[in-house]
């Protein structure tokens, strides 16, 4: 018996059982306590209201019979009447408005006073409201006339003295009436008002009873609960003390690992318990609350906060294979870049992963847990970097061994020149707009000639490091503004580029010790070179700066999808004065003929052209004139109408400029800096240098620049130099 009743009670006394018994009591307690006593209380408060009110309507019937008499008596003396007739007025206003309250239903609990049952809303009078407001009118209709005298009621007789007039003996008759009227009216009023009262303290002791009862109820429920509510509370604390343990526990262990771990809700919000370590890696504390997505977007890109959003809801499908999805996890490894502080940033590498949390067989939340991967990101990127460095001087090398060294003497020479000129103008002062735009156009012009060389020699690594350099130029040009400190970080690409040229020439030096340290390298370099210009094709141009064009021209053509030859003619008549200006001026030639120029070999096959298109480059002596050195393709030729649409696009023109423009006014705008028709920049064009740099060279030596073209079948540039190299600033488009 006794372990049948431990079997029921266990349950009870448990955190959870107590907790339903104090709920039931607690219902219990309203239900028997709070509800009946707050009616009993509202019943006893109406009562005593009732009779309040009551009291003050019973002396109103005695001072009515008392103000008539005193009328009456007052009217017999002669004397003054109206302080009495006041007092009538006021008594019967007062007890007129009295009997309507206690005979009209009220908003309220108001209990009928019949004795027997309750009811919402019945008047006070209850059964006796009939037989009060009936004798109350009987009443009403002897007091009327009295009530409504005006006047005085005497006039005065010098032989008689003072006597009622006719009004007076009226109000004496009403009187008389209402006197009369009042001794069997009034004390039935009277008598009505005492029942009531008798019936409305009946209720009040009743009602009064009844609440000590609840009271009494409420003390014993009371008692119950706080009886449960100490188990209770102790039951708690053994709980608590467990859950306390627990909770240092996990406090502990969230403390120690070195990963940083938290839970995301379906809502992918962060839980209020996370590792210690998660504030080192992420350098804030405010975790709890807090959205993945405000945790994620300071520190990754637009992109990765998209996807790995993406990522974690799929994670709450239950259809997903969680093995299977975290192949594709976006955060497995993400660069972030946290502040620092001062304005500066930190970047480190973050390897998240997630894992499905369930309880009961149902997904409650992903467990998120992050490591810092910058050490081992780090070293793969050293070793990346080792390895990458160790390849590209080993290409350079083999690069370099297939280059002329004519050529690659000359090329080293005039990018040292050029880099000069660079870190001039990088340290020439400036403070006006206009002077930092022209030094951003020189800037160009030089880094565009050392690519376009690197370009023809295929020195790969050279020509990348010269067009990032470009980029950042170009970023300046779209600056709405410049400053001093917006060059600041040129020097930085300008020093590697420095670097790297002084390696190439490290190289050659050694290589040229090695030559001479072991004669059959001299001997084996020497028939790869043999070997290298016996694969040239015929016609090649003996001169330095012919083969240079000659290899530029295999590879723009080879990289740009087309078939192009290049043929040089009276190259070797350059005066040594004129040999970088016509080597500059024919790269940039070259290239613009073949990207520009030189159509697709299914396009020119369409319209009865050979499939390779041909470039020709011509050097004459013009005796006292000087020279010219002609540039011509038989390619696609030049379109007013799509130079001017460009011009305006780009803002070089205006709409009413453009309908101005004549032939030789729009051909001008090729040679404008920026100016190209290529929308995407790539190594070889689009970024509006080329044609420029063409014009300033011409420009610098004293020679001038002519166009002709014509449409679907050549483009020719002709550079018209003096015979003695001079400064002129005469371009001429014509």
């Amino acid at each position: 018996m006794n372990s049948r009743l431990g079997g029921i009670l266990k349950p009870l006394l448990t955190p959870a059982g107590l907790l339903v018994l104090v709920v039931i009591l607690g219902l219990s307690f309203v239900a028997i306590v709070l509800v009946p006593g707050f009616e009993l209380a509202s019943e006893v408060a109406e009562t005593s209201t009732a009779l309040k009110l009551l009291g003050e309507q019973q002396r109103h019937p005695s001072l009515i019979r008392a103000s008539l008499e005193s009328m009456r008596d007052r009217l017999g003396a002669r004397g003054y009447i109206q302080e009495s007739l006041d007092q009538l007025r006021a008594s019967n206003s007062q007890l007129d408005r009295g009997l309507h309250e206690m005979t009209v239903e009220r908003p309220g609990n108001w209990f009928a006073l019949t004795g027997a049952t309750g009811a919402s809303g019945a008047p006070i009078a209850g059964k006796h409201a009939a037989q009060l407001l009936d004798a109350w009118a009987r009443e009403l209709v002897v007091l009327k006339p009295v009530l409504a005298y005006h006047g005085v009621p005497y006039r005065d007789n010098e032989s008689t003295g003072t006597n009622l007039n006719e009004s007076g003996r009226d109000l004496e008759r009403d009187l008389n009436a209402a006197l009369r009227a009042s001794r069997h009216v009034l004390p039935q009023l009277d008598t009505e008002f005492t029942a009531i009262a008798n019936a409305l303290q009946s209720t009040n002791v009743r009602s009064a009873t009844q609440l000590r009862l609840v009271m009494i109820s409420g003390l014993v429920i009371a008692l119950a609960l706080v009886v449960l509510v100490t188990v209770l509370l102790k039951a708690r604390q053994r709980q608590e003390s467990s859950l306390r343990q627990a909770r240092q526990q996990t406090a502990d262990i969230l403390r120690t690992v070195k990963d940083g771990l938290f839970l995301l809700d379906l809502n992918l919000v962060i839980g209020s318990a996370y590792s210690g370590a998660l504030e080192t890696l992420f350098q804030r504390k405010d975790f709890a609350g807090l959205a993945f997505e405000d945790l994620l977007k300071s520190i990754v890109s637009e992109r990765t906060l998209a996807t790995a959003l993406k990522f974690v809801k799929i994670l709450w499908a239950e259809r997903t294979n969680e093995k299977l999805v975290k192949t594709i996890n976006p955060l497995g490894e993400v660069e972030v870049h946290l502040d620092a502080g001062n304005g500066k940033f930190d970047t480190r590498y973050l390897q998240f992963d997630f894992h499905r949390v369930r309880v009961d067989g149902e997904m409650t939340h992903v467990l998120v847990s992050v490591s810092d991967v910058t050490a081992r990101v780090d070293l793969a990127n050293e070793l990346q970097a080792s390895q990458s460095k160790a390849q590209g001087q080993v290409d350079t090398l083999l690069g370099i061994l297939h280059i002329d060294p004519a050529q690659l003497s000359s090329f080293l020479g005039d990018s040292s020149a050029a880099m000069k000129m660079i870190n001039a103008v990088l340290r020439e002062p400036a403070r006006e707009e206009g002077m930092f735009r022209k030094k951003l156009d020189t800037l160009f012009r030089q880094v565009h000639s050392v690519k376009g060389e690197a370009a023809a020699l295929g020195l790969s690594s050279i020509e990348s490091r010269a067009h990032a350099f470009e980029d950042d130029l170009k970023s300046l040009k779209e600056k709405p503004a410049l400053s001093g400190n917006d060059f600041l970080p040129l020097v930085i690409k300008l020093d590697d580029l420095l670097t790297h040229l002084q390696s190439v020439g490290d190289l050659v030096s050694r290589l040229s010790r090695l030559h001479i340290a072991q004669p059959e390298v001299v001997h084996t370099t020497t028939a790869v070179l043999e070997q290298e210009k016996q694969k040239q094709p015929e016609g090649r141009a003996d001169s330095g700066v012919a083969a240079t064009l000659q290899q530029l021209a295999a590879r723009v053509a080879r990289e740009n999808n087309k078939e192009a030859s290049l043929k040089c003619t009276g190259f070797d008549m350059v005066p040594e004065d004129y040999r970088r200006t016509v080597k500059d001026i024919g790269v940039q030639a070259v290239r613009n003929a073949i990207v520009h120029g030189i159509e697709a070999p299914a396009e020119r096959l369409s319209v009865g052209k050979a499939q390779q298109g041909m470039v020709r480059l011509t050097f004459q002596d013009v005796g006292d004139s000087g020279y010219k050195l002609i540039v011509e393709d038989d390619g696609q030729g030049l379109s007013t109408d799509r130079i001017k649409e460009v011009a305006l696009k780009k803002g070089f023109i205006t709409a009413e400029r453009a309908l101005s423009l004549d032939t030789k006014q729009t051909f001008a705008l090729l040679f404008q800096p920026g100016f190209s028709t290529v929308e995407t920049a790539t190594m070889d064009a689009g970024r509006g240098v080329g044609m420029n740099l063409i014009a300033d060279l011409t420009n610098q030596v004293g020679g001038r620049v002519s166009v002709a073209t014509s449409a679907g079948k050549f483009t020719r540039l002709t550079m018209t130099l003096p015979r003695a190299a001079k400064r002129a600033d005469d371009i001429e488009a014509a």
